[in-house]
């Protein structure tokens, strides 16, 4: 009987922290050409968040040395990203939670998993794009390809990306709207750009190489690869690490199922009449709303296939297709990878693309930072929010200050982040190596969560649970290749 079934799974979500309310599940919005903001969604925003340090770091440091015939890692990488997606949606779906609350609510509880995932989430805390950012905007001001004696600039300027990404933070009401914003104008100017290079300045052959690429599954250039930067390549298309959880909290915060009725994060400023529960609510099962559940199942599978992993292969894509076309064969120097691409389009185009194309990396880089701030910040807002019990008597509307708080803190440690760590590419291949193995082991954790915590109707086919276990293999093995790979070289040397 579903209300049997509903109180078992009330009383195991209820072990560790409150149990939830239960509401009525809300209508699906329709999708048309008269109504077509309803596709603007989590997957569009985070879409325009992963354009970032994958996209125009790695991106180009790997088809700058091997070509396009490794851009499987790619696909398989957003492929498998897809099913997590989708898994840590529908928890949020169904409840109204962040999938980070969920995974508290399992066995033994948040005073296990709360550090388990502080440590998985080391790969998340290095504000790496910050300092990758900084390296084309240093190439703009010097009118060339920075060098060592650069460092000093580029960490200052490192330091005034990372402080000025909190900014679309503060101000918006929601949260969610501002980083919305960010990220719509952020899609238009990156594609428009890479477009316009691609079709005609770019060969077709150069085309050609790129996207079969994405296809030539399992071929390996000749002679040594690279397996740490191949898997901080896999590790940055798409999403990559916790942060894919973020796809759960902007399904909350945008009022898609459940999410509407527990309420969103309020900005420092503007966020006076916005307030988020405690607690998730759920809904009863009966013929009504299993109607609209399939319905809100539809919509989260068109914003991951048709929207979010559609834009994270043409962003992949373009910035591949411009680093194979003007830097192919060219010895890559580090994190100067996206300058160099830069530096060739000028050198056979005209002087106007070097400003120009610096300029977009900039635009692809700097933005994300402000995605990376919110999702560490959020996660572990919404877990303090929930299970802590001095925490749960505070009014919905003061969320924000348990947010700002984290954020405060975070800032602190950016700034000394970026002062320890200098070379922005040995920042993100650390924090890309870690991501992989976060994601790999919180795929099995939501698997779980989608199992033990939603009703059986309600649960996922199995070829998405498969999918989930598929996701483990695939970022935990290509971590470990690489680990062993690094390994053996530090023993030989």
């Amino acid at each position: 009987m579903p209300e049997e079934e509903d109180k078992k799974i009330q009383q195991k979500a209820g072990r560790h922290l409150p149990s939830w309310e239960v509401g009525e599940l809300p209508d699906v919005p329709s999708v048309g050409l008269k109504n077509w903001t309803a596709l603007i969604g989590p997957g569009i925003v985070l879409a325009g968040s992963n354009i970032g340090g994958g996209e125009w770091l790695f991106g180009p440091i790997v088809t700058a040395r091997y070509g396009g015939q490794v851009m499987w890692l790619a696909t398989l990488s957003i492929f498998f990203q897809v099913f997590y997606n989708l898994a840590v949606m529908r928890y949020t779906l169904y409840s109204g939670e962040p999938i980070m609350v969920g995974f508290m609510r399992t066995k033994p509880g948040p005073k296990f998993w709360a550090p388990f995932y502080l440590l998985a989430d080391l790969g998340g805390i290095w504000p790496y794009l910050a300092s990758n950012a900084a390296v084309p905007l240093a190439a703009a001001f010097l009118g060339r390809l920075p060098d060592v004696g650069d460092d000093s600039l580029i960490r200052n300027l490192g330091y005034a990306v990372f402080l000025a990404a909190f900014v679309p933070l503060i101000f918006g009401g929601k949260i969610y709207n501002a980083i919305e914003r960010v990220m719509l104008t952020k899609i238009v100017l990156v594609f428009s750009y890479l477009s316009f290079i691609g079709i005609f300045l770019v060969s077709k052959e150069t085309w050609i190489d790129v996207f079969t690429g994405f296809f030539k599954f399992g071929v390996l250039p000749a002679g040594e690869v690279d397996w740490p930067t191949l898997a901080a390549f896999a590790a940055i298309a798409g999403a990559g690490g916790l942060s894919n959880m973020t796809f759960s909290n902007y399904t909350r915060d945008k009022g898609w199922g459940m999410g509407r009725r527990v309420g969103a994060i309020p900005s420092m400023i503007g966020g006076r009449t916005i307030a988020l529960s405690h607690v998730g609510k759920i809904f009863h099962i009966n013929p009504d709303t299993l109607v609209k559940w399939r319905g809100w199942v539809r919509h989260i599978v068109r914003d991951q296939t048709a929207i979010w992993a559609v834009g994270c292969i043409l962003g992949m894509a373009l910035p591949a297709i411009l680093s194979r076309e003007f830097i192919f064969g060219v010895t890559v120097e580090g994190h100067a990878a996206a300058a160099m691409t830069a530096r060739g389009l000028a050198d056979r185009s005209g002087e106007i693309f070097w400003l120009l194309t610096l300029l977009c990396g900039f635009i692809v880089l700097a933005p994300g930072q402000v995605t990376d701030i919110d999702g560490i910040t959020r996660r572990w807002t919404d877990v303090i929010w929930t299970a802590n019990k001095r925490v749960r008597r505070m009014q919905g509307n003061q969320v924000k200050n348990i947010y700002y708080g984290i954020m405060f803190l975070y800032c602190l440690w950016g700034l000394l982040a970026l002062r320890l760590t200098p070379d922005p590419l040995v920042l993100a291949i650390v924090t890309t190596t870690l991501r992989n193995i976060g994601l790999g082991v919180s795929a099995l954790h939501a698997l779980y969560v989608n199992r033990a915590m939603l009703p059986s109707a309600l649960r996922p086919a199995w070829y998405l649970q498969a999918g989930l276990v598929g996701s483990f293999v695939f970022f935990m093995g290509i971590s470990v290749i690489a680990f062993l790979q690094q390994w053996s070289r530090l023993t030989v040397s």
